[in-house]
């Protein structure tokens, strides 16, 4: 009897030992789970021909972007802007999966943004819009998707918002040119005569950003190019030159942070072509070749080196970096970009 009773002690202890034992690696499971989705950067350029860019024969004004970079990812020769020859549509459209007609900044569907922090219940700090062309991400709460389910901003169009959480990380530098421009803009006189300055204000601020938090989803938007409305071509160059560098560092950045490295899809679009004189935009139709627009796509589970010359849309954008996320959205025309992956497994 009193073997028996021991053996049933020892047995008991055994099975609470091993109970304890899986909730420790239950719970460890779980700290994990962040670093199991992953990471996505998408940088919207403000403005470029594929005459400048890819069409270009020598690459010139791309030199990183065609020559380093497509050997590592697909390349899509045939962005078609919609409906609309400004910046807003298409950003609306990446973030929506619908298609816009009009400057419209009013939403009746949640953002990208929104499913991903809602479903894997992701601090504030891991989602982050910077950029040009989304005055407040307020207008994307919905009844089921609220305040609790967007991102953090560093943004400006009309107004200049700035996530406190950033702010506590500005330097003077930083903090200076914001209250700058936020009195240049109170004044009725709009900053963007500086397209070059704002453009590496953002630049700096996302590489903060990447450093202070390690956001999980980021939509980065790029706007140096907008210095072709500068009417002077040599400054437009040398601003998509400088764009080309800024993204081929990016990619550097992910290869060389452990974070990033091997579980981050990095997608480089461009919104809105350019008229033929460069300094206006264009909506890019599709029979004049010269204004056709492009997005290259890179990742763990990426095609490189491949040239996909069908049409493709921003709202395509959307459902393919919702499908590489793991999160189900509302309806959408977009189409998930099936033929960039090597598998089905988007992961």
């Amino acid at each position: 009897m009193k073997i028996f009773k021991s053996l049933s002690i020892i047995l008991i202890s055994f099975i609470f030992l091993s109970v304890s034992k899986f909730d420790i690696k239950a719970g460890a499971q779980s700290d994990l789970l962040e670093e199991d989705i992953p990471n996505m950067i998408i940088i919207t350029l403000n403005g470029i021909s594929n005459s400048d860019s890819i069409e270009d024969p020598r690459h010139q004004y791309i030199p990183h972007l065609y020559n380093d970079m497509l050997k590592e990812g697909t390349l899509y020769t045939n962005l078609i802007n919609l409906n609309f020859k400004f910046h807003m549509p298409p950003v609306n459209s990446i973030n929506t999966g619908k298609v816009f007609a009009s400057q419209h900044r009013e939403f009746d569907t949640p953002g990208i943004f929104q499913y991903v922090r809602k479903k894997y219940n992701l601090a504030k700090t891991k989602l982050w819009f910077i950029g040009n062309w989304f005055d407040s991400m307020a207008g994307f709460k919905t009844e089921e998707y609220g305040e609790d389910t967007l991102p953090c901003q560093a943004a400006v169009s009309v107004e200049f918002v700035v996530s406190p959480e950033l702010v506590e990380k500005m330097n003077n530098q930083e903090l200076n040119f914001l209250e700058y421009a936020r009195q240049v803009n109170e004044k009725g006189v709009t900053p963007y005569f500086q397209w070059d300055t704002l453009g590496e204000y953002y630049y700096d601020i996302f590489r903060k950003i990447i450093r202070e938090f390690k956001p999980k989803l980021i939509h980065y938007i790029m706007a140096d190019v907008e210095s072709a409305h500068y009417g002077i071509f040599s400054r437009y160059i040398f601003a998509l030159k400088r764009s080309d560098e800024k993204i081929f560092q990016i990619w550097q950045m992910i290869q060389e942070d452990p974070f990033y490295k091997d579980n981050t899809y990095l997608i480089v679009n461009v919104d809105h072509g350019r008229d033929n004189y460069y300094m206006q935009h264009s909506e890019c139709p599709l029979e004049e070749s010269t204004q056709r627009i492009w997005m290259y796509i890179y990742g763990p589970n990426i095609k490189k080196g491949q040239i996909i010359e069908r049409p493709v849309y921003h709202i395509d954008i959307f459902s393919t970096a919702a499908h590489i996320m793991g999160v189900e959205t509302h309806p959408t025309d977009g189409k998930i970009l099936s033929d960039c992956f090597r598998n089905k497994k988007s992961r």
